[in-house]
């Protein structure tokens, strides 16, 4: 389901075929507002949900370096030292304040400065996209032909949670789409999370410690049947 698509259903929920209140523009910013809400939904299941990766390239003696556009923050930054290398080797962060003091260890590390991430020791050759980003950005549609990065009955909550946006501005009632959303968002822990179709987990309970979790008079108790 694109954005165009989500924009024909949304003015069907708010009764409006033809723009009249709501003009495109606005209905398209609501869109995005609600895919922006729908998504925190899904991160507070799966944090890794909506991975990307992103690159840029390192200069000698550079140690600032933007984040990417709509990042909240890294899962992983990772560093090609020189252009010969086959794999970006992750880096362990550190608080600014000490991160600063890596002048001439082999071991590089990197650390948060509010928009950019500092590399310490600087690069000491220019490698061509060789700091990578692992990050979770926020999302948005810019174009109709745009597909929301999510399950697809997720998409519909989008169109509702919009539709809920929009009739905020009305003294319209909103319950049914209220009720529609909160069914729609419950089912989320069924899509996302850590299940796994093709390797689920195996449960291993492990019942060493019981003798330490409930005391002798426990084990005593099990063994004589009281």
């Amino acid at each position: 389901m694109n954005r165009g698509t989500m924009r024909t259903l949304l003015r069907r929920r708010i009764n409006e075929p033809i723009a009249d209140n709501w003009d495109d523009g606005t209905l398209d910013s609501l869109i995005n507002v609600a895919y922006v809400l729908v998504q925190k939904q899904v991160r507070k299941v799966d944090p890794e949900a909506l991975l990307a990766w992103e690159y840029r390239d390192t200069a000698v003696g550079a140690v600032w370096y933007e984040k990417p556009s709509g990042t909240r923050g890294p899962v992983e930054v990772g560093l090609k030292s020189s252009p010969t290398d086959a794999d970006w080797t992750p880096l362990t962060r550190k608080p600014y304040f000490l991160a600063r003091q890596y002048v001439s260890t082999p071991d590089t590390v990197y650390c948060h400065r509010g928009r950019y991430i500092g590399i310490f020791p600087a690069p000491s050759q220019a490698v061509t996209q060789g700091l990578q980003f692992m990050h979770a950005p926020t999302d948005s549609l810019a174009l109709d032909t745009d597909v929301p990065r999510l399950e697809e009955s997720l998409c519909y909550a989008i169109v509702v949670w919009a539709a809920l946006l929009a009739k905020g501005e009305s003294p319209e009632a909103d319950t049914k789409d209220a009720v529609e959303l909160q069914r729609i968002l419950g089912d989320i822990p069924f899509d996302y999370g850590t299940i796994d179709y093709g390797q689920p987990l195996a449960l291993v309970p492990d019942v060493s410690d019981a003798r330490g979790l409930y005391g002798s008079s426990w084990r005593n108790d099990v063994d004589t049947g009281r």
